[in-house]
């Protein structure tokens, strides 16, 4: 199992935090930098641990959207059974 950690401190912005995604989960060049996007790409993914480190930082800085985000997490990590996601 591939155990990615993510941390919330590079993530100050939307536009930052989905190429901070992109880059660190390895998602496909066509990803479209969304929370509907990022859903799709985590339920495909397999064998893989995401661990996620300063979340109160990401909360900080994007609010909601950080809610949705971790809650997007969440969601596809109930649907896939090939991620976990230690949040």
């Amino acid at each position: 199992m591939t155990i990615i950690e993510l941390d919330g401190r590079k993530m100050d912005s939307r536009a930052q935090t989905h190429q901070y995604l992109k880059e660190a989960l390895d998602l496909p060049a066509y990803y479209g930098s969304n929370l509907d996007a990022l859903y799709d790409c985590l339920t495909d993914l397999h064998r893989v641990k995401i661990v996620f480190r300063y979340q109160e930082a990401m909360l900080n800085s994007l609010g909601a959207y950080g809610q949705s985000l971790l809650q997007v997490m969440k969601d596809a990590a109930q649907e896939n059974p090939g991620l976990i996601f230690a949040g």
